[in-house]
């Protein structure tokens, strides 16, 4: 069978290719990629950024990537059909609605050859994206961007939300283009037949970065105690929800303290103007700031900024406890790892998160803005050893069951044998 993807990272055989280093994020798809290429199928591979030409690699036989053009949506779209006559899929498969060239290849493809996989429901993100922060902080008025531009701040919070409910329009055009679609969980493929009713619903899991299926694994005895993992990235992500906690958890640990990879916060000491300017038209990493000021805590957080997988892992290990505070979230790969990992866990409950914790069982669920809620876990979790060997315990074998490598590839390959026919 013929298949092409639609990817929005530039894939780690490709980067290498080009002599760039490969991206942290998307991990999932390496091992889907993996999956495919085993079953013997021929994958052609596109993703889209600014390119003065149109770059075509051949990383084996049977796998083709191909980097095109970031032109406007016109050009973009009539640059797929031609790709789409060239290459003649069987199958179309589009990773993730939440970017615009998903738009541009869903009205190129043939619906009934169109598979597309939410990774994100930007239609769901954008009524969750300023993630309890208060609305005066979020204002992107005609005076708040000349503040920003005064003190060369970062994008304002209702900005971004701009930004998602443009590109859920999107999102929503793809999806309604598309006759299956690939939810990514139940709470995902629930989204699904809320926007397109009439579309067939496809069930498969995804998969953890390859690396992550042979790692070690978290040893209470060789953690950091009082050390709490959670990522540091934009306000959905709720790192903000994490900081408001820590005192409470500082209270009955004063030791405890946050590995935050991401992104991460540069302290920006201003004063005078200078400070009233930000004050006035902030962006999240001076909220941040704000709230790290606020608490006390640069002495207990530890931003790492981007890491490879290895890196990931070995901070994972590090933990006493992973925590995912985010405002939405479909089935979260970084809480998968974590899990799989066997390192104890905590997250909001949005989203598809309480299918992939029992709480209780083998982890904790809170409600997003129950902060008081959140900090009771950590330390419950801190305090009680057997607890936390338990989560440890029960939430690998969990994680194990949702993220089976083995049977979530072939339930992968099923999809694709039921829509493009099963010839290869």
């Amino acid at each position: 069978m013929k298949i092409l993807w639609l990817v929005n990272i530039v894939m780690p055989e490709l980067a290498v290719h080009l002599g760039e280093t490969p991206s942290v994020f998307g991990g999932w798809l390496t091992g889907a990629l993996e999956a495919v290429r085993a079953a013997g199928h021929e994958l052609t591979v596109c993703t889209v950024r600014e390119t003065e030409a149109e770059v075509r690699y051949h990383a084996d036989p049977r796998t083709t990537y191909l980097l095109c053009r970031d032109d406007e949506p016109d050009q973009l779209y009539r640059q797929f059909r031609s790709i789409l006559e060239q290459e003649r899929p069987d199958l179309v498969h589009i990773w993730g609605t939440e970017f615009a060239p998903s738009r541009a290849l869903a009205r190129a493809a043939d619906p009934e050859k169109l598979l597309v996989t939410i990774q994100g429901s930007l239609e769901v993100i954008k009524d969750h994206a300023r993630a309890g922060i208060p609305a005066k902080l979020c204002r992107d008025t005609l005076l708040h961007k000349l503040l920003r531009r005064l003190h060369k701040g970062g994008q304002a919070i209702d900005l971004q939300v701009k930004s998602f409910a443009q590109r859920a329009k999107f999102e929503v055009e793809t999806l309604k283009r598309a006759a299956y679609i690939h939810g990514g969980s139940a709470w995902g493929n629930a989204v699904a037949r809320a926007i397109h009713p009439d579309c067939v619903t496809m069930d498969a899991n995804l998969l953890l970065r390859t690396s992550f299926y042979d790692a070690p694994l978290w040893d209470i005895d060789e953690c950091e105690a009082h050390t709490i993992y959670a990522l540091c990235t934009y306000p959905v992500k709720g790192f903000h929800k994490l900081l408001e906690a820590m005192p409470a958890v500082l209270k009955r640990f004063p030791d405890a303290r946050i590995i935050a990879p991401g992104q991460g916060l540069i302290r920006r000491p201003y004063t005078g103007l200078k400070k009233a300017l930000m004050d006035a038209a902030p962006d999240y990493q001076w909220y941040l700031q704000g709230l790290m000021d606020r608490y006390g805590l640069w002495d207990h957080v530890q931003f790492t900024g981007y890491l490879t997988q290895a890196q990931v892992q070995a901070q994972l290990r590090r933990a006493h406890v992973f925590v995912s505070p985010s405002s939405i979230e479909n089935q979260s790969t970084a809480l998968g790892e974590a899990m799989v990992l066997g390192v104890p866990s905590i997250a909001s409950r949005v989203g598809a998160m309480e299918e992939m914790i029992d709480p209780g069982e083998d982890g904790f669920l809170y409600e997003f803005d129950d902060t008081e809620a959140l900090a009771a876990h950590i330390c419950r979790i801190f305090e009680d050893r057997e607890l936390a060997l338990q989560f440890s315990r029960e939430g690998r074998a969990h994680a194990q069951r949702t993220y089976d490598r083995e049977k979530n590839c072939r339930d992968l390959l099923h999809i694709y044998e039921t829509i493009g026919g099963g010839d290869k």
